[in-house]
């Protein structure tokens, strides 16, 4: 009696184990043990098909090679993305263009960049760190592509202004008068680079871009 109820409780105990470590995901094992209790079960005295057999086996043989593929998939992943981040490092030092509207003064100089969609007429509009519209620069007629704008750091009234973070926004207008897409970009130097995430970030005075955001990469 009393080998009966360990028999019992050992069983139950094992089924409670089993259903706890069950899996939703059917691998090749799993396929296997399918496969071998069908057959158990199937009637010898019934004829057997062979094509069903065969697609069977088939089925099988396929899953486990679709399993090594996968494998060795997230290996060349792995080993890449190691290879990239070796290779994103040797961005510290470099000097890059991002795309940015914001920009720091250094010594009262500072170098900003755009691209232009086509010529236009373009009117830079500085803001200090606060938002507040420090200087408008009228650049005339810019052409198409990528073009540098120096800024000596002086507000309307001529005044050298303090070193720091400062903004631009861009209006660029054809001759008739209808916006032209231009995007802002700055020259910084590369301080340091983030992997977050499987993400790559550079950091660079005192800001954060992405490898997306870089336009140009110089020595």
């Amino acid at each position: 009696m009393e080998t009966s109820m360990i028999t019992s409780q050992t069983a139950g105990s094992a089924g409670a184990a089993a259903r706890k470590t069950a899996s939703k995901d059917l691998d090749k094992n799993s396929f296997l043990m399918l496969l071998v209790t069908q057959l158990q079960h199937q009637d010898p005295t019934s004829a057997q098909d062979p094509n069903e057999m065969m697609q069977q086996m088939t089925n099988m043989s396929s899953m486990e090679q679709m399993q090594n593929m996968n494998t060795a998939l997230q290996g060349i992943q792995i080993q890449n993305q190691g290879l990239f981040q070796a290779q994103s490092a040797n961005l510290v030092g470099k000097r890059i263009r991002v795309t940015s509207s914001g920009f720091d003064l250094k010594a009262g100089k500072s170098t900003m960049a755009l691209d232009l969609a086509s010529d236009a007429q373009v009117v830079l509009t500085i803001k200090d760190a606060s938002g507040k519209v420090v200087a408008t620069l009228d650049r005339g007629t810019l052409k198409a592509g990528s073009q540098t704008v120096d800024w000596n750091g002086r507000d309307n009234q001529g005044n050298l202004l303090a070193d720091g973070a400062y903004s631009v926004e861009i209006t660029a207008q054809d001759a008739a008068g209808k916006a032209v897409d231009a995007k802002p970009s700055v020259y910084v130097t590369v301080d340091s680079v983030l992997f977050l995430n499987g993400t790559v970030f550079i950091q660079a005075g005192g800001r954060r871009f992405t490898l997306a955001d870089v336009n140009e990469i110089s020595a």
